[in-house]
């Protein structure tokens, strides 16, 4: 695998405001490097023994998703590096965009032993009111990554390009269906980005997770969808799907065959991140040794050869005091560009 996410950082400097994004995504100039290379040497535990027992990791999306995938490849190099005592007891809660699992993980006790994930509808769902919670209902504990998203088709499809793609649906509005994960998540904002750009309208299939995505792309039941590159790149190795077009800047590693939007003539280059958190109020001790296993975590080279380069993920590494401050700065900024976004509250 090619793709070296350092290398790539480097090339990204644009912000939410320059992406064209209308700052529906991360400013990916804004991501810190995980710093040198770290010990397999286990942790020391808390003043009040922590952890003595499994957390328990709630993925609010269904197996088979960018989220899953991030989680259980998390799972498997912290304990390669014995960082926790046990292996995590992992959960998919699906159900309401996402919203199911974080409210079932914020509701449980802030004492370290519940962890979920925390992405861009962390914000966007407060934003459009259709979460159960607010973003600052969490702890934020550290960002692990960004993440491009993709326009995929079948292969057999008669959208060839990405011209084709969006004249079709120029020519019928909401005439080619897109799946994609929940409502007002990453794949849905994108989508009526894109939409915003183009003069064009969708019609927008919602889903549990990436996983369940590609299933039905590949079932016929969409015509085409929003996916990562973790959630569709086994089924483009296999040739039964295609992408007409990605979100970053420019062509990336192991992907150098599919053209950006950018030079397709959709000016949108955006990347979506995905963290670690728990709820509200978790001590400062439990705080810091999740956050120095996740740094751990995110400078070791298996993390970095065995996730970010075989999924195509970039290093998005922030600890908790600087992500926590990110994400007020990225609800800020996203106040004002979801009201240009009108598609979204339809």
């Amino acid at each position: 695998m090619g793709l070296r996410a350092t290398a790539l950082l480097s090339a990204l400097t644009f912000t939410i405001a320059a992406c064209g994004g209308g700052g529906t995504g991360p400013p990916v100039a804004a991501t810190a490097s995980a710093p040198a290379q770290p010990t397999s040497t286990a942790l020391a535990t808390t003043k009040a023994g922590y952890p003595s027992r499994a957390i328990t990791f709630i993925i609010p999306y269904a197996a088979g998703g960018g989220s899953d995938i991030m989680a259980r490849s998390l799972d498997k190099v912290a304990q390669d590096l014995k960082l926790f005592p046990q292996s995590f007891t992992i959960s998919n809660v699906t159900g309401g965009s996402g919203f199911t699992g974080k409210q079932q993980a914020i509701s449980r006790p802030a004492d370290g032993y519940t962890l979920t994930i925390v992405d861009d509808p962390n914000i966007f769902g407060q934003i459009l009111q259709q979460a159960p919670m607010k973003y600052t209902d969490f702890t934020y504990v550290a960002r692990m990554v960004l993440d491009y998203n993709m326009v995929v088709v079948r292969t057999e499809s008669s959208h060839k390009t990405l011209k084709d793609w969006l004249d079709a649906a120029k020519a019928k509005p909401k005439g080619v269906s897109v799946g994609g994960t929940g409502i007002g998540n990453n794949d849905h904002v994108q989508l009526a980005n894109i939409e915003k750009k183009t003069g064009t309208s969708f019609n927008y299939v919602s889903f549990d997770s990436g996983g369940q995505v590609m299933t039905n792309l590949l079932g016929g039941k969409v015509d085409s969808a929003m996916a990562n590159p973790s959630e569709a790149y086994e089924q483009m190795r296999a040739g039964k799907v295609r992408s007409l077009g990605i979100t970053s800047e420019k062509r990336i590693g192991d992907l150098p065959d599919i053209p950006t939007l950018r030079e397709q003539g959709v000016d949108y280059v955006v990347a979506q991140f995905r963290g670690i958190g728990g709820p509200k109020g978790m001590p400062a001790d439990v705080v810091a040794y999740l956050e120095e296993a996740l740094k751990r975590v995110a400078q070791s080279e298996a993390w970095k050869k065995e996730y970010l380069e075989k999924f195509q993920q970039l290093d998005g590494y922030m600890g908790s005091a600087e992500f926590t401050k990110w994400m007020d700065d990225f609800y800020k900024e996203n106040e004002q560009a979801f009201k240009e976004l009108p598609s979204l509250k339809q």
